[in-house]
């Protein structure tokens, strides 16, 4: 996910099928196994890319607040709240765990990586 670099990654993504996600918005890694999101407040508008689709982003608009239950490592029961970009990545990160990507709300074409995006 760093080298990439990229800022989150499920487990899906690299062959393992479990319901397991990582996500570091620069506080350090929030690890979450078996996430699920119990409430979510706002719209907010967001450039995506993913690792899975190298060198593309897209529009996209995901809630700008999310509650998130889920289990640590230790099976301990949790609950992380999110908002703008930590909000975004949560969305983006969980859609993974249910077979979904960015491309499939994305607005309009796909973009090149760092391409412009016009408001």
């Amino acid at each position: 996910m760093y080298e990439a670099p990229g800022v989150g990654l499920a487990a899906p993504q690299v062959g393992i099928l479990r319901r397991a996600v990582v996500i570091d918005c620069g506080d350090g890694p929030l690890k979450l196994v078996n996430p699920h999101i119990v409430e979510t407040r706002g719209n907010q508008p967001w450039v995506e890319g993913c690792l899975s689709v190298p060198g593309k982003q897209g529009r996209t608009h995901r809630p700008q607040w999310v509650r998130v239950k889920y289990q640590d490592a230790r099976g301990q029961e949790c609950e992380v709240v999110g908002e703008d970009l930590l909000a975004v990545c949560l969305c983006h990160e969980l859609d993974h765990l249910d077979g979904k990507l960015y491309v499939d709300i994305a607005e309009g074409p796909l973009l090149e990586a760092g391409e412009e995006v016009e408001e």
